[in-house]
């Protein structure tokens, strides 16, 4: 069932009367909602225990595992665009979901009350989810035909039900495949936490933090557009920025203050911490359009910064260096030359060096995904990621540490240049096959590619080498195809690739929502495919698992899908 809007009564009120399970999924946008709900929990005193999870199977285990113990959990980034009445818990055990992936599992919706989504009123007419009598039978239309004899008005009768019958299942199985049909990604569920503790009363500026790294984190993950960005700032941001991001925010001074201010910013990452040039040689943008992986990038590269009025020197100086005046000058140069209107939030806690909160969460998920080394459980990458969090939260109150955000940052760094250096390698070596109606790459066994089973540096190098793809070539069928990238696993999962699929480059603006098919696709193939050499485990329906030896027959019935499709 769903929670419509009246988020205090029909949730808070009601969990916070028991102990609750807390099962979040791994990613940075969980991970701060997390930290919003858990602290409204140290405020009420409400007992809960953490449960982190990366997939359907963990999912179902912490769920049996806690079935006995205890009856109300919230589950965070996770579990609704599954029917979650298949799994095996206590019928006196209560899900409540905060997941931004869509569509919802009509079974979840239509659940009864133990299973219960939240979600806004006006996102839902939207959606436009099917009637409960579009998709269930009424019961008159069950009876069983009878034995004795049939007088020919009964034998009419029958078969103008039957066809109605046939009729209505043509009708249901229509409004579930155009229902089905797309996934895609709606509002950050920490934006959602911060709402919810604005009702509580319980709102600050250290929440709204936490809610624009994780909506920054969907934006940085690609999982939304820059439109639907921007759109969730201007809707349901505005009174948060109004509140925490005053104008006058010079005045506020003070080692314990938390200054958050909204203003124009360069789509660059890292670039605050880091060199220009080093920015600008791994961003999609300055890459793509100098063809940095060619012989002549670099030379190109230097012809576009001479025009631009930037000097190789001051580039190639760490961005901190350079002069105020100087910054606001090459911040209006770059803003012409990308051609967008971009705005962002930065935090600075008392003195120390401002944050971007898309650079903030970029390093969130070098740590919380790749990890500092190979061998940390996702529960020990997630304890140190909001380990992070909270010590430089912990600045407003003198407890801050920058160290371990430090040590993050130069992880994320090491990480993009490994990640474009793949781009480049792919490129130049002309691996990305043709097979009809799509892409296929499918990469080799390496050290490097190892970095690829983190989503969002898989979901980065999948955007960034149909991109560069595209731009090597001015047939427009290569804009106007998906990609399919296949990365080989290593460790537990060796033997295995890890499959994904990117929308067509020309559709890259078609909507707002960066709706794709290629999970339903998957799906579909899925269906037809022995069930132990294909895992769905993945929360995230565009990405599975997949036999190496499978992977030819898998590639054949998706060609098929496709073209049918």
């Amino acid at each position: 069932m769903l929670i419509r809007d009246s988020f205090r009564q029909h949730f808070y009120d009601v969990i916070k009367k028991d102990h609750v399970l807390v099962l979040t999924n791994g990613d940075v946008d969980a991970l701060c909602a997390t930290r919003i709900l858990t602290h409204l929990f140290a405020c009420d005193d409400v007992a809960y225990s953490l449960v982190v999870i990366d997939g359907w199977d963990s999912l179902g285990r912490a769920l049996e595992e806690y079935a006995k113990q205890i009856h109300t959990a919230v589950l965070i980034n996770c579990g609704s665009n599954r029917a979650l009445t298949n799994f095996d818990f206590a019928s006196n055990m209560t899900l409540y979901v905060v997941d931004s992936r869509r569509p919802y599992d009509l079974d979840n919706v239509y659940a009864d009350e133990n299973v219960r989504i939240l979600a806004n009123g006006i996102e839902l007419d939207e959606l436009k989810c099917p009637e409960a009598k579009e998709l269930f039978e009424s019961s008159e239309d069950d009876e069983e035909e009878g034995d004795g004899k049939r007088s020919l008005e009964d034998i009419e009768r029958r078969a103008v039900k039957r066809a109605r019958r046939q009729q209505w299942c043509t009708r249901r199985n229509d409004l579930l495949w155009d229902y089905y049909e797309n996934s895609w990604y709606s509002i950050s569920s920490a934006v959602l936490m911060l709402e919810i503790a604005h009702l509580l009363g319980k709102s600050s500026a250290e929440a709204m933090w936490c809610a624009v790294v994780g909506l920054n984190s969907q934006l940085v993950d690609h999982l939304i557009t820059l439109e639907a960005y921007t759109a969730v700032c201007i809707d349901r941001l505005r009174p948060f920025i109004r509140r925490y991001s005053p104008k006058n925010i010079s005045a506020m001074k003070g080692d314990d203050v938390l200054r958050i201010s909204f203003d124009k910013e360069l789509p660059l990452a890292m670039y605050a911490h880091w060199s220009l040039y080093k920015s600008m040689i791994t961003d999609e943008h300055f890459v793509c359009r100098t063809q940095f992986w060619q012989q002549r990038g670099e030379a190109r590269m230097r012809s576009l910064l001479s025009t631009l009025g930037l000097t190789l020197t001051e580039c190639k100086q760490m961005y901190s260096a350079l002069s105020y005046e100087r910054k606001r000058e090459v911040s209006d140069i770059l803003q012409k030359e990308f051609n967008s209107s971009f705005a962002s939030f930065t935090a600075v806690v008392g003195y120390c060096n401002k944050f971007n909160a898309c650079d903030f969460a970029r390093a969130l998920c070098a740590r919380l995904e790749v990890g500092l080394t190979g061998d940390e459980s996702l529960h020990e990458r997630f304890s140190a990621s909001m380990h992070i969090l909270r010590k430089f939260l912990g600045g407003v109150h003198g407890d801050g540490d920058l160290i371990s955000l430090t040590k993050a940052i130069e992880l994320y760094k090491s990480c993009l240049e490994s990640t474009v250096a793949q781009v480049f390698m792919v490129v130049n070596q002309s691996i990305i096959l043709s097979t009809g109606p799509f892409f296929l790459l499918s990469l080799p066994q390496s050290e490097e590619v190892k970095l690829l089973s983190s989503r969002h540096f898989l979901f980065a190098f999948a955007s960034f080498v149909l991109k560069a793809f595209c731009m090597t070539s001015r047939l427009k069928s290569r804009s106007s195809r998906p990609l399919i990238v296949a990365i080989p696993m290593s460790g537990d999962y060796a033997g295995w690739f890890k499959v994904t699929g990117v929308m067509p480059f020309g559709t890259e603006y078609a909507d707002s929502n960066h709706k794709s098919f290629i999970g339903r696709a998957f799906e579909r193939v899925v269906e037809h495919t022995t069930a132990r050499s294909v895992r769905r485990d993945s929360f995230d329906s565009t990405v599975i698992l997949l036999k190496a030896e499978e992977k030819s027959r898998f590639f054949e019935g998706l060609q098929a899908i496709m073209e049918i499709a």
